[in-house]
């Protein structure tokens, strides 16, 4: 009985420092989970193949999952249904803003000058750790599916991740959940960038 009491214990206070600790793999699975129970304020933004906004869909309560045609999105969406599929698009958690208007990004970057890496293997290892630990500093360049550029998006904790859904990555930046679909993107370490 002791070992069982004792287990429970551990298992709660380790719940505990997990979710104190700003462990980014945690937020996000808490994030995906208040998504499909009670839905997360997002927006939902369409563009062509030349890059022009053609629709943005907005809900306080929002999730989305793989719909039962193949290839398609199901959005429920305020208690309606929307399925999407085909065309670039991009669910942000409300709280993110895209930076394109005013984001200057250099076609050359050299990191040669500035870089202080020497064994990639370890320095992969380590930004893995850090990546699902406690976030890294990153920048984000979401482009359709021509290569225009139709958002950046910046924060201090990004968690990139494999979505269920189908072409889609799924990105926790700052704790704010940001679902990319069937679009081409960049994303730096700040500082390469910056």
């Amino acid at each position: 009985m002791y070992s069982v009491k004792k287990r429970i214990s551990f298992l709660l206070l380790l719940i505990i420092l997990l979710s104190t600790s700003g462990c980014t793999k945690f937020q996000s699975s808490i994030k995906d989970l208040k998504a499909e129970t009670f839905g997360i304020a997002r927006t939902f933004n369409v563009y062509d193949d030349f890059g022009n906004q053609t629709m943005t869909v907005s809900g306080k309560s929002t999730d989305m999952q793989p719909s039962e045609v193949e290839n398609v999105i199901l959005i429920t969406i305020d208690g309606y249904s929307w399925q999407h599929v085909g065309s670039s698009m991009i669910a942000v958690e409300n709280g993110l803003e895209n930076l394109v208007e005013t984001y200057e990004l250099s076609q050359a970057i050299d990191t040669s000058k500035e870089g202080n890496g020497g064994f990639t293997s370890l320095d992969r290892s380590i930004n893995n750790f850090k990546s699902e630990f406690s976030g890294l500093k990153r920048v984000i360049v979401v482009k359709n599916q021509s290569g225009v550029i139709i958002a950046v998006y910046e924060g201090d904790n990004v968690l990139v991740e494999k979505s269920g859904l189908p072409s889609s990555t799924k990105i926790l930046i700052d704790n704010k959940r940001m679902t990319i679909y069937r679009c081409d993107f960049e994303i730096f370490e700040a500082e390469m960038i910056q």
